[in-house]
């Protein structure tokens, strides 16, 4: 994981990998080792925590629930005719418990003794309620399939056949997602063995897409785990080498003084607090044949810890601290999802790295800083750095390929998760068609955006003082909004800024089985990867009316 494995002294790197052609140069200093070579078993479900064979099988059934009784989908159905009607037994002695989100092991059914997990996949047929935005029939099956699978899982069961229920690729997400742990720093005494997950009949096609999305945001849930002593920004700089370099992303590391030359003053004003390096990733995915449309610009936040600075945090609120980079973690894990499908749509990801620390080098309240495009902001609040970190990376990321869309994610107002609970991250948005598309994929995956207003009624808390051009914090109350309406300020076209603060650390509000209540979701990757895909399949990403700079 150090990244002196990869050049000494942290300085310039540039890696350029084109679907199997990889070229390393390093600007100063001596290449040690291939950044691309590290083995990416490790994003699959626990693949290095296997500690011997399988001993025990397990498949999860689907049963829906109509009015006051209980049905077997086809492949249950098929497999209760095998036993002689166990299955249908067990369903009369089950009706009055089973609900969607339970699920009940019986070990009596199948031929090897293995176990069965009856998971409710609530009503055969949920209606449509378009104020929910949901697509429930997908999202029922998974959660039947993460109640089913985090049931069998938590019995010793290595080895998991899962009906798809009719939706292969939801069943797969929830699958890997139920059968992923966190366990990197766990003693090999103590590791569960890797869980082994496959389609009930052999499945294949949307299963195979889902295994990608869900093993995709395993990986942001990966990094937004890890430790922020381990995950610094060296080391979530080697781990997108490491990972989408094979994938033939083309992946640029540029250290301090290759930000100080392009004067990005507002990100490294966060930076200089901490004794970690600050790093700017520039990843580039260029698929073959050649892509559809103009390029997509993603930027994120990658603040791999957040103390508030001199605006410090509390003890309680740095717990999750680590989790600040959500926003990069979610953007990574969508490049890795596209570019193992193939999707054809040229996106450039912008990510700033950093650490927000006290020091006495550390950005001051009242301190005024420059951005990338002239704008000079005051600083009210050291704790609201993630809308400086993205003020540079977006006006050198539409600089650079002046994008038809532009797509910041960052976890950057703890407001948006008191407004949703959890239950959704919000969007703020100038391109009525690119929202309509967001909520499309939010209701398609499961993870859905709730679109807030973007008004000039809010931009006026941030401009009302003659002596700047903005201020960080201002004077308004609605944190969210106040937020989207500073990152307006460096918008050149069709925008979207996505507020994932709420959804992409802990999931702190009702956690659906397929996702561990007490760690990092990786949450909205399937929504944004899905955003994407579904752009491609348009056509890619059309430029218009879009919002002008300043």
């Amino acid at each position: 994981m150090a990244f002196t494995k990869l050049f000494l002294s942290v300085r310039l790197l540039s890696i350029e990998a084109n679907f199997g052609k990889t070229v390393l140069r390093s600007y100063s200093g001596t290449l040690e080792a291939s950044a691309c070579n590290k083995n990416e078993d490790k994003l699959k479900t626990d693949k290095t925590s296997a500690s011997g064979p399988a001993s025990r099988k397990g498949v999860v059934l689907g049963v829906y629930e109509e009015g006051e009784k209980l049905s077997l989908t086809p492949a249950a159905e098929e497999i209760n005719q095998k036993s002689g009607g166990k299955l249908c037994k067990y369903l009369n002695e089950l009706s009055c418990e089973l609900r969607l989100g339970k699920s009940f092991v019986v070990t009596d059914v199948v031929a090897d003794g293995g176990s069965v997990a009856l998971a409710s996949l609530g009503p055969r047929d949920p209606p449509h309620d378009p104020q929910e935005g949901l697509d429930e029939a997908k999202e029922n099956v998974r959660v039947g399939v993460g109640a089913g699978v985090s049931c069998l899982r938590s019995r010793g069961v290595v080895d998991i056949a899962v009906d798809v229920a009719g939706f292969p690729r939801a069943a797969a997400e929830a699958a890997h997602l139920a059968a992923w742990t966190f366990q990197e720093f766990k003693s090999t005494v103590g590791r569960k063995s890797e869980v082994r997950l496959s389609a009930l009949g052999g499945e294949r096609g949307e299963w195979s897409s889902g295994v990608v999305l869900g093993e995709s945001q395993n990986w942001a849930r990966y990094l937004c785990d890890m430790p922020a002593n381990v995950m610094t920004p060296a080391g979530l700089a080697q781990e997108a080498l490491d990972v989408l370099c094979p994938l033939g992303v083309q992946v640029s590391v540029r250290e301090r003084k290759w930000a100080e030359a392009q004067r990005m003053e507002t990100f490294l004003s966060v930076a200089r607090g901490s004794c970690e390096p600050p790093l700017l990733l520039e990843c580039h995915y260029r698929p073959e044949p050649d892509a559809h449309g103009p390029p997509v610009l993603l930027a994120a936040t990658g603040v791999t810890f957040d103390s508030g600075g001199l605006c410090l945090k509390s003890r309680t609120q740095m717990s999750e601290s680590r989790g600040c980079m959500s926003g990069a973690a979610v953007v990574l894990a969508a490049l890795r999802a596209l570019a193992i499908a193939k999707v054809a749509i040229n996106v450039t990801a912008i990510i700033p790295l950093c650490e927000n620390m006290v020091s006495g080098q550390c950005l001051k309240v009242g301190d005024v800083v420059t951005a990338l495009n002239g704008t000079r902001i005051q600083i009210e609040d050291t704790d609201m750095e993630g809308r400086l970190l993205l003020a540079d990376a977006l006006v050198y990321g539409q600089t650079l390929i002046k994008p038809a869309l532009v797509l910041d994610v960052a976890a950057l107002t703890q407001d948006v998760a008191l407004a949703t609970g959890g239950g959704a991250f919000g969007c703020f948005s100038n391109n009525d068609s690119a929202w309509t598309g967001l909520r499309g994929a939010g209701a398609e995956t499961g993870d859905r955006p709730w679109r807030l207003p973007l008004w000039s009624y809010y931009g006026r808390d941030i401009q009302a003082d003659p002596a700047v051009d903005l201020r960080n914090r201002g004077s308004g109350e609605a944190s969210p909004c106040v937020g989207a309406a500073f990152l307006k300020n460096f918008i050149c076209t069709d925008w979207m800024h996505l507020d994932i603060t709420g959804v992409g650390k802990l999931a702190h509000a009702r956690a659906p089985p397929y996702l561990d209540p007490s760690r990092m979701t990786g949450r909205p990757t399937r929504t944004l990867a899905a955003f994407l895909t579904n752009s491609a399949g348009r056509g890619g990403a059309r430029p218009g009316s879009g919002g002008k700079c300043g």
